[in-house]
Order: structure tokens, then sequence, then C-alpha cells
């Protein structure tokens, strides 16, 4: 087994868990919202995810489906509307705060101490693996980008395994920074500020929603 291809592996999926896609953008808007570690939920669900994107590259079920032009543009249609949809709801609150002229409040870690509804943590892992799987760019950097590290004449199952452990190893705590850091940032920023961050991540999911939609398969 060529160490040097999991190295730079490594190093490729480290610089890509950094930028701020929609796995991160669920993350940080729960943990704002709903607590550092109900947002761990929902990362549980994104790596689950991830494993599951691993076995596909394995087995070769990935490369059918991007070998079927058909197949993948209703991946792609189905994963774009789904990520609009989620958009569109974290979009929806500030407009009706602004709707109805509320004032800035109280920062968000004193309103988060009056008594209302959370969502249950198995809900928070379902929407991290919706979230993950609903954007073909995941599968996609599986089968582009995952093969350039695998040695076809060593023991590719095994390399999977240890490739796949590295992504979980480097995403899960790129994750779990993010998560404590805009946690924090909850004892300092009020709920209308929260909105518009939010606000401002749903528009990014629905602006990615449009390319995935109208962008040309290669």
């Amino acid at each position: 087994m060529d160490w040097s291809n999991v190295a730079a592996f490594a190093a490729t999926e480290f610089l890509l868990c950094l930028s701020p896609g929609p796995a991160v953008l669920l993350v940080v808007g729960l943990s704002m919202r709903q607590g550092f570690w109900r947002s761990q939920c929902a990362a549980a669900g994104i790596l689950t995810t991830n494993a599951v994107y691993f076995a596909l590259s394995a087995a070769g079920v990935a490369s059918l489906i991007l070998a079927s032009a058909t197949l993948f543009y209703v991946v792609k249609i189905v994963g774009a509307i789904y990520l609009a949809w989620l958009g569109i709801k974290m979009v929806v609150p500030l407009i009706r705060a602004l709707r109805s002229g509320a004032k800035a409040g109280a920062p968000l870690v004193e309103a988060a101490n009056a008594p209302r509804a959370r969502t249950a943590p198995l809900r928070l892992y379902w929407k991290g693996i919706s979230i993950q799987a609903a954007n073909p760019k995941n599968l996609a950097f599986f089968v582009a980008i995952l093969p350039q590290f695998i040695d076809p004449h060593g023991p590719v199952a095994l390399q999977m395994v240890v490739l796949g452990s590295v992504s979980v190893l480097l995403e899960l705590p790129v994750l779990l920074i993010y998560a404590l850091a805009f946690s924090s940032l909850a004892r300092l920023i009020t709920e209308r500020v929260v909105l518009w961050i939010e606000a401002i991540a749903g528009g990014v999911l629905i602006g990615l929603a449009g390319v995935l939609a109208f962008e040309r398969r290669a």
C-alpha cells in the first residue's frame, strides 16, 4: 500500500473539509440555534453518508450512476430541488421577522433558555444524512477524485477502508471546530443576527441548487 497516496488524499480532503459547503452550513446553523451537542447529531448523519458513499464507490455503484447521463441527471435535479427547499426554509424566518417588524432582541443564548420546542436528535441525524446525500457533487467526488489515490495493483478494499477512515478522522474535528466556534458566538449575537446568518446560508443553498440544476454534465 502506497502511503504517499494516503498523505496526498488527506491533504486534499482536509482542504475540501474547510470549505463552507451545505454540510458545514447546516452544522453552523444548528450549533447557534439548538446548541453544540444537537449539531453533532447532524454531523453524525453527514459522516454516515460519507461512509455510504465510500462503500458505493468501492462497489462500483457510483461509477454506474455517473456512466448513465439520465440517471445522473435525475439524481442531480432531485438533489437541487431538496437543497433549494432547505434554503427556502432558512430564508422564510427572516422574511417573517421583517414583516412583523420585530426588533432585535436579547442575545441568542438568553433566548435559548426560554422553553421552546427542540428538534429530536434522530431527526437532526436524518437531516444531516439527507442534506449530504442531496448534493450529487459528493457522489462525483468519490468517483472522480477518490480513484486517483487508489493503487489498482494493491489491495483495493483495504485502501478504501484506510481512505474512508482518514476522511472521517479529518472531517469530524473540522465540524466540531465549526460547531464550537459558532455555538460560542450565540452568547454575543442576537436572534435577529442569527436569522440573517441563516438567511444568507439559505441563499447560498438556493444558489447552489440553481448551479446544480443548470450545470451541464461533463
